[in-house]
């Protein structure tokens, strides 16, 4: 078996640094992925709140209009949009 040289101070220093910025960037983008979970999981349960809040007042829970709506809507204000272009007047 060979007999393998020692390593210098600073080649020990350079791999705990290298692998400790490895294991800090591990860490953060695991941490990135729970913290979008937990935000995710919060933000589900303040809208089913206020799903059961309206509810409790009597009132119908609000319902995302949907695309064909939104379409609908986006032409609409296009077309406003353009008549009112259209009746001003040009004066410089």
């Amino acid at each position: 078996m060979a007999i393998r040289p020692r390593l210098a101070v600073s080649d020990v220093l350079h791999r705990g640094l290298v692998w400790s910025l490895l294991g800090v960037s591990v860490w953060g983008i695991v941490m990135m992925g729970v913290v979008h979970r937990e935000t995710l999981k919060a933000g589900r349960g303040a809208h089913m709140q206020a799903l059961a809040r309206q509810e409790a007042l009597g009132q119908t829970p609000q319902v995302a209009p949907s695309p064909k709506e939104d379409e609908q809507k986006e032409i609409d204000l296009a077309e406003a949009a353009q008549a009112a272009l259209k009746g001003r007047s040009n004066r410089s």
